[in-house]
This record gives C-alpha cells, sequence and structure tokens, in this order.
C-alpha cells in the first residue's frame, strides 16, 4: 500500500524585494521632483506676511514700467544669501531682478571703487548695504537701514526688548522705482516771516542741489495760512530771529499730526527773545533747547583764536536702535575730514510722563568732546540771548544736533540742530562743514524717502514665527507624550512587527 505524503506547509511569501522597489522608485520621484523644482528655481512663501515674496502690488506696477530702471546694490548677493535676518530684503531682490525694467547690478563697493565713485558723483554719501536707483537722469538713494525696523517695547524693568521686526523695504524701494520713473517732484519748504534766512538769497546752492534730488524748494509763509500745504514732505525753520505764532505752531502740530518732518536749525540769538512755541513742539518730542553759545576751553580742539568753533564727536547709532542717520559719515572721517562745530547752541534729551514717552524714539547726532569717556567735556554752554535765567553749563557733554520720532504722530520726525549757517552759500563747500552737511542729507533721506512722500502703500511685513504656548508643566509634559513619545513608541512597535514577519519566514 503506497504510504502517503505529509503535505508540506507553504513558506511564508516574502514582501522585502517588492517593499525595496517601491520604496526606490519614491525616492527617486522624490530626488527628481526636487531637481526639477530646483531648476524652475521655484520658492513657495509659507509665512503668514508673505515676508519672502514681493506683493501683487509691486508686480502690478513694474510690469506697467516701459523704462529701463538701473538698479545698484552695494553688496554681495552671495554673502547676504548666507544672513538668515536678512532672507526677505534677499528674495525681494532676487524678485525685482527678473522683471524686464529692472536692470538689476549687485557689487561690493569695496571691490569696485569705479562703480562706487561713479554713484557718488551723484551727489550721494553711500555705503555698503545701500541702494541706488536711476532712471532717466533721475536717481534715488535708499539707506540700507531703512529696509527693516524694529519696535520695542518696555519690560517690568525698564528695560527695552525688542518686539517686532518689520520688513518695510519693497514699500520704499517700489516707490523710489516708482519717483524715478515718473520724475515725482517733492516740495521742501522754508518757513518765513521770523528773520529767517533767505531761500533765494542765501540758500541759493542748496536750493540747486535739492533740485537735482528731485526736491523744489520753496518758502512757506504759515502767517498768511492757516496750514502747511499737503504736499510738504519737509518744513525747515532756517535761523529764525523771533519765535512762531500760536496760529503757526497750531499749524505745525497738524502738520506733525499727519506724520510730517520739521527741521529746526537754531542758531544761537543774542536777542532777549524767548522761543517759547517752537520749544513747545520741543518739548513733544523729548527735547529741550538750551539757551546758550557753546565754547571750548581746550585750545587743542578748537579753531586757533575762535573757541566757538571747535571739533565735536558724530554719535554712533546704538546696536539695538532702528534708526541710522551717523554711519556713512564715517566715510568722510576716514578721509581726513574733521567733524567740527561752529556758533552753536546745544540741545538736552528730557523725559517726558505718560503714555507717550514709550512712543518716541530720541537720540544725539552731534556731541561735544567726551575726552575719557566718563560724560564730562572740556566745552562749556555759556548763556546767550533769552529772557529766562541762565547758569553756565559745564563739565558734562553737550548736545550739538539730536532727531526724534514720534509713533503716535504717523512716524512725524524733528531734527534739531544748534547752527542755522552751516548750509548756506558761505559755508556749504567749506571742508569744516562737510560732517554737518552730509548729516543734514541723511536726515533729509531718514525723512522723506522712508516715508509718505515715497509711500506705495505696501504694509511692512512682519518676521513671525510658528509658537507654541505651554501654560504649565503638567502640560508641557503631555505635550512632549503626543509628539515624541508616541511617535518613538509607534515606530518601535513597527520595527518589532517588520523583525516578527522577517524572521518567520
Amino acid at each position: 500500500m503506497a504510504q502517503k505524503e505529509t503535505a508540506k506547509p507553504k513558506k511564508a511569501r516574502s514582501f522585502t524585494p517588492a517593499a525595496i522597489a517601491f520604496g526606490t522608485i519614491a525616492l527617486a520621484i522624490v530626488v527628481l521632483i526636487n531637481l526639477m523644482v530646483s531648476r524652475l528655481n521655484v520658492i513657495w512663501d509659507m509665512s503668514p506676511t508673505g515676508i519672502y515674496q514681493l506683493t501683487d502690488t509691486t508686480r502690478n506696477y513694474l510690469n506697467s514700467v516701459d523704462k529701463q530702471v538701473d538698479f545698484y546694490f552695494l553688496f554681495d548677493m552671495d554673502v547676504l544669501s548666507t544672513d538668515t535676518d536678512s532672507m526677505p530684503l534677499y528674495n525681494a531682490l532676487r524678485e525685482y531682478s527678473k522683471f524686464d525694467c529692472v536692470n538689476f547690478q549687485a557689487f561690493d563697493p569695496d571691490s569696485d571703487p569705479d562703480k562706487t565713485k561713479e554713484l557718488q558723483e551723484l551727489g550721494y554719501s553711500i555705503s555698503k548695504g545701500d541702494i541706488v536707483i536711476v532712471c532717466d537722469g533721475r536717481s534715488k538713494h535708499i539707506p540700507a537701514y531703512t529696509m527693516f525696523e524694529t519696535h520695542t517695547n518696555t519690560d517690568n524693568t525698564n528695560k527695552q526688548t525688542t518686539s517686532s521686526v518689520y520688513f518695510t523695504g519693497e514699500n520704499i524701494i517700489t516707490g523710489a522705482i516708482e519717483a524715478v520713473v515718473t520724475g515725482k517732484e517733492v516740495k521742501m519748504y522754508f518757513l518765513t516771516g521770523h528773520g529767517e534766512k533767505s531761500l533765494d538769497n542765501e540758500y541759493t546752492t542748496l536750493k540747486k542741489n535739492l533740485a537735482a534730488r528731485n526736491y523744489i524748494a520753496q518758502e512757506l509763509d504759515l502767517t498768511s495760512k492757516t496750514t502747511v500745504p499737503d504736499d510738504a514732505a519737509i518744513v525747515i525753520v532756517a535761523a529764525p530771529k523771533n519765535d512762531i505764532s500760536p496760529t503757526e505752531l497750531a499749524a505745525l502740530n497738524s502738520y506733525l499730526d499727519n506724520g510730517g518732518n520739521i527741521c529746526f536749525w537754531m542758531a544761537p540769538n543774542e536777542d532777549p527773545i524767548d522761543y517759547t512755541n517752537i520749544e513747545s513742539i520741543f518739548k513733544d518730542f523729548s527735547i529741550s533747547m538750551d539757551y546758550d553759545l557753546v565754547t571750548e576751553t581746550d585750545d587743542e580742539f578748537y579753531v586757533p583764536n575762535d573757541p566757538t568753533s571747535f571739533r565735536c564727536s558724530i554719535v554712533r547709532a546704538d546696536e539695538t536702535s532702528s534708526i541710522d542717520l551717523t554711519s556713512e559719515l564715517s566715510q568722510f572721517v576716514e578721509n581726513g575730514d574733521v567733524p567740527v562745530m561752529t556758533n552753536t547752541r546745544s540741545f538736552m534729551e528730557i523725559y517726558n510722563e505718560g503714555e507717550s514717552k514709550e512712543n518716541i524714539t530720541v537720540g544725539s547726532l552731534l556731541q561735544t568732546i567726551d575726552r575719557v569717556g566718563d560724560g564730562s567735556s572740556t566745552a562749556i554752554g555759556e548763556p546767550y540771548g533769552g529772557t529766562k535765567p541762565a547758569e553756565r553749563i559745564q563739565n558734562v557733554v553737550l548736545d550739538l544736533s539730536m532727531y526724534s520720532t514720534d509713533r503716535n504722530r504717523a512716524n512725524a520726525k524733528i531734527m534739531v540742530m544748534g547752527n542755522g549757517e552751516f548750509m548756506d552759500d558761505e559755508n556749504i563747500y567749506q571742508t569744516y562743514m562737510t560732517i554737518p552737511v552730509n548729516l543734514q542729507l541723511s536726515v533729509f533721506s531718514w525723512m522723506y524717502d522712508s516715508d509718505q512722500a515715497l509711500d506705495f502703500g505696501i504694509e511692512g511685513k512682519e518676521r513671525t514665527f510658528d509658537e507654541m504656548s505651554i501654560e504649565s508643566k503638567a502640560k508641557a509634559n503631555v505635550t512632549n507624550v503626543i509628539f515624541i513619545a508616541v511617535p518613538v513608541v509607534v515606530g518601535l512597535i513597527g520595527g518589532a512587527v517588520w523583525l516578527r514577519r522577517r524572521y518567520s519566514e
């Protein structure tokens, strides 16, 4: 009788080759897609504010421009691409360069001195990271520091902390392109009626230089008008001999409430005149004016036989400040120009109470020399003019020029200078006035080029990061379990199942 064969158990079918094949195919597809995206140079901006791409407003405008716009960026793009904080600017510049109307040129000013000199001949004090836009013989200079705006808060210990960083560069750059393409003219008004220096007689060179920058300088008599013209980019009060009236004060305050800009060139005045109304504007911006004439007592620092003409110091911007008006002056110092002030009064910062102080940013631009770094100075403020009892100011560093801006007043800005002659026809080209003159040009750029006159309606884009707020340690532990422990356990279980199937074959 034949022996019956015992049936052998079927060997478990192995899925390993198929899994490897499918895995290889999936990996190949992922690599191929990445290569295609890399070739196409496609970028997806997943940030909440769209900070890494241009807005439709800019795109639509640039597509409508039918002129060539030369776009000079004074920095190495490869270096910029490695700076994480500068990614919004880097990506914006890359997008600008793709438009047909834009002739984009990026270069290191230190490596290309000829190109740098060519741009300087347009009348600009340029530094690394700046932008110059040129079209049809018109040009605009955009300082590097205007690309980002930092908003700070005060913590419980009264220390300033950075709360938000906004990329404001797109609005400024697109506005500058529109300005040079259309030849938009900007009005700068010189106040009259108080014994000020005459625009047409004593500031003719300045008027001509301003015209080359698309500023149209005109005189403004507020004694016959009740408001500052709507097209006023900047108002200048140049060495007034008398105070403004209450009606004029109201007009200037209304202008500032709407984001206006005023430069006060307050030369010393020996007459018994108080500038009560002008001083009220200063007070609102946390600045106080002294009735003095600053003189230097150390003959090492003043011009021979003239202690009222002396060397001064340029105040560098603090690292935490979003406003830098003096860094561009370093190139003049490197070239041998000495900061000098002559026939000047002094100012000081005051501390307003209440919420208004939180919205005001005030700083110094020029000061008397601090010889040993302890806040003392050999320059003194001798009482000069006014009707208020005054004392000699000595043994302290004196502020000779200051700036202030108020976010609560639509970012209104003022600048005070203790001298009124530095920009007139007699002094504007004098070597000893190089620093004050170029400082004032920097202030003009800060007030105008980064403000409403070039406003293209593009909001600043906040640099935000995704974050999770965990209220307690217990909730933190639960979160760790959910996002760390659970995936690890699932992975281990999956690995154990795979090993068991693998070695059961």
